[in-house]
């Protein structure tokens, strides 16, 4: 199999590097990449934090958080050789006389012109005081220095153009990658790469041939260690604002000529852009599991919503007044995601006939389905059949979200990453929904832990004759 090596060395610095994010996803990437000899032999790896400790240390705690959540077999042998890469640098974000000493730091580490790969594994409120430390010492205009941000992106429309207008001031778009980890997924991409691939298949995703559109994203675990992050912003914009819009954009975009990153991001661009939220509470179902109260740390009236269902449309020709529904919540039955493309009937068929649908599966198996019917001999009874195929990654070259989307930074791959217009679009449509919120005095429905969520969902496709689909 042709897989990609890096052959150039590079600097890859990790900004929070004492913090959950980097202990639990990005070093166990790291030992991926290492796992499969895509490394040069001349990288170094830099831990940047504000704790003061020792180098041998902060090798010690790369080391053990490979070993707590890597997910496979560890390689003692190999794992020694990479920590062997690992640097530390303790300092402020918000000074810049930290930053000087930190360009020194690295100055030393190699003299030869290298690739820089700023990794923001911080809160996003610190964001600033990086990228303009960053941009300030800046060894010269033509520093191939790539920052990588991950989401949240802002919290609201205002704060994600204020963010936007703040990094153009210091870097050119082309050296920023937005990450959002679920199109760092194998079955995300392969949305794309399907349609793109298959005329058959492109064809049958087009608005005239399609009914409606369902996206769910059920988990069955509840808020965990994230109740300080997420009672502040619910599952609207954690899941919602860009995963699942995200998804929708690949699902319904046109498809580009090329796959080059800016045609897709103004592919997307134009169905985020034209996404319209109709103010009703028709088109909205919020809740709120029944044990959220009694999490460690949630506040006793909390008003926040572990569930959230909407009907939404796109407001083009190519689409008119076929609905997308958009489902999500914790605590309910099951871990599932999956999208669900219901293509229209014939006006001859029943209308309790089934209709056909596309299913594409993404987590916990990653497959695509295609459900048809027939009837066989003198029978009225329809019968099923159902084509599966897995797009999961197969072999010894598959490689976790954060790793495939480092990998993608390193070769300098914007198309699986956002843009701002993007990011702008889907905080607009978000802040819609939430303003109808705030307005509508909407109060998250309790539902049961390990439910289905709220029953009321159910009215959101009644309304004109549909079904949400459950795959068991």
């Amino acid at each position: 199999m042709n897989i990609f090596r890096i052959k150039k060395p590079f600097i890859l610095t990790i900004f929070g590097a004492s913090g959950d994010l980097a202990k639990l996803k990005i070093f166990p990437a790291l030992y991926s990449l290492a796992e499969q000899n895509r490394f040069p032999k001349n990288f170094h790896i830099v831990g940047y934090a504000r704790t003061e400790k020792k180098r041998g240390e902060f090798q010690k705690e790369f080391s053990d958080s490979i070993k707590k959540n890597y997910k496979g077999k560890i390689d003692e042998k190999l794992l020694k050789k990479l920590t062997e890469h690992v640097q530390y640098f303790s300092g402020k974000y918000d000074k810049i006389a930290d930053f000087k000493k930190y360009r020194t730091f690295l100055a030393k580490l190699t003299k030869a012109k290298q690739a820089h790969i700023a990794y923001f594994s911080v809160p996003p409120f610190v964001f600033k005081d990086i990228i303009s430390n960053l941009g300030e010492t800046k060894t010269s205009e033509n520093e191939d220095l790539r920052i990588v941000l991950e989401k949240p992106f802002g919290e609201d429309t205002k704060s994600a153009r204020d963010l936007f207008h703040f990094v153009a001031r210091y870097f050119h778009e082309d050296c920023v990658y937005l990450l959002d980890h679920y199109l760092g997924k194998n079955a995300v991409q392969s949305i794309l790469h399907l349609r793109h691939s298959n005329r058959f298949l492109n064809l049958m995703m087009k608005g005239p041939e399609v009914a409606n559109i369902q996206i769910t994203a059920a988990e069955e675990v509840g808020v965990t260690n994230r109740v300080g992050y997420f009672d502040t912003v619910g599952t609207i914009k954690d899941m919602v604002q860009s995963h699942l819009l995200q998804i929708l954009a690949f699902v319904t975009m046109s498809i580009p000529i090329t796959e080059n990153a800016d045609a897709i991001h103004r592919e997307k661009q134009n169905i985020l852009s034209a996404l319209k939220f109709i103010p009703s509470e028709k088109n909205i179902v919020i809740g709120q599991y029944e044990s959220y109260k009694k999490e460690k740390d949630v506040p006793k009236d909390s008003k926040t919503e572990t569930f959230a269902a909407l009907r939404l449309f796109i407001d083009r020709e190519s689409w008119y007044k076929v609905p997308i529904y958009i489902r999500t919540g914790k605590k309910l039955h099951e871990k599932h995601n999956y999208i669900v493309i219901e293509l229209k009937k014939f006006g001859f068929q029943p209308k309790e006939e089934e209709p056909n649908r596309l299913i594409i599966e993404l987590q916990p198996k990653e497959q695509i389905n295609i459900r048809l019917l027939n009837k066989y001999g003198i029978t009225e009874k329809a019968k099923t059949l159902t084509t599966t195929e897995s797009i999961a990654c197969v072999g010894d070259y598959c490689l976790p979200e954060h790793a495939l989307l480092l990998l993608d930074v390193v070769r300098g791959r914007r198309a699986n990453f956002l843009s701002f217009q993007e990011i702008i679009s889907t905080w607009r449509i978000t802040d819609n929904i939430i303003n109808f919120i705030k307005k509508a005095k909407l109060k998250p429905q309790k539902y049961k832990d390990g439910s289905e969520g709220p029953e009321s969902q159910n009215q959101l496709t009644k309304m004109q004759g549909f079904k949400w689909f459950d795959i068991h």
